[in-house]
């Protein structure tokens, strides 16, 4: 293990204290109990998500694997390096303003580039919906809960568990910021996989947009490596607030 993965796994290790893991799962529970909460109002309240893969990722089972596969993450996550999801001595300027800071200004941008571009009508044409977001203020609840999903399923998730598996268990301790990095890498291209599909028949357009995401979630990767999770669910909730629910409002 080279000597910064061993500062970093030993100091990890030391903060993750049982005290402390169970105030990271305490706040893993709330956000857990959050998107319940947002499932049972959604439902009560009709809300139709605006394309098939959106309502299948605000899910009963959805939230049932991230309950389950999300809390062994987040006890997980000290022992595969990477810091507790409450970290008392990362500062919330890091770990909120400036994430959230990004979000908001990433949102704008792509108000901006899509009312240059119009892709948001190509994607809503190409999966036969009248538009890409849910009406407000629905789209409050459903998309704040979209970014606890997404975080959960692309970076939390996947990453901590095959950290551990493959740093800690696999090569007893070693090389955990190059496993961590090539994991980003891989993982990073989940959501652009899934979503460029939709600009099929506009080459330039798939091109831009894809580097683009894929940019995003790499950077959010990064977030996660040097602040924790709530990093790039802050930085996610904040674009969801542009993209999606200002988003709506203008008519998008």
């Amino acid at each position: 293990m080279s000597t910064v993965d061993r500062d970093r796994v030993t100091g990890e290790r030391r903060l993750g204290e049982p005290a402390s893991v169970r105030r990271s799962l305490l706040v893993y529970l709330a956000i857990v109990v959050y998107l319940v909460l947002a499932k049972i109002l959604l439902d009560r309240a009709s809300v139709d998500a605006s394309a098939p893969s959106q309502a299948a990722a605000l899910s009963w089972p959805v939230i049932g694997f991230l309950a389950l596969a999300g809390g062994c993450s987040v006890w997980l996550g000290p022992r595969a390096g990477l810091h507790r999801l409450w970290e008392p001595s990362i500062s919330p300027r890091r770990w909120l303003l400036f994430p959230a800071t990004i979000g908001l200004g990433l949102g704008v941008v792509n108000l901006a580039f899509q009312a240059v571009t119009g892709y948001a009508r190509i994607v809503a044409e190409a999966a036969k919906v009248t538009s890409i977001n849910v009406s407000f203020p629905e789209s409050l609840a459903f998309y704040s809960s979209g970014a606890i999903v997404v975080e959960s399923l692309f970076r939390l998730i996947p990453i901590t568990l095959l950290l551990w598996l493959t740093a800690q268990v696999i090569l007893r301790g070693r090389g955990h910021a190059t496993v961590f990095w090539i994991l980003a890498v891989l993982t990073s291209a989940l959501e652009p996989a899934g979503q460029l599909g939709l600009l099929a028949g506009h080459p330039v357009l798939m091109l831009v947009v894809g580097l683009a995401m894929y940019g995003v979630n790499l950077g959010e990767a990064g977030l996660f490596w040097r602040y924790g999770f709530l990093a790039p669910l802050a930085f996610r909730l904040a674009y969801y607030l542009v993209w999606h629910v200002v988003g709506s409002l203008i008519g998008i």
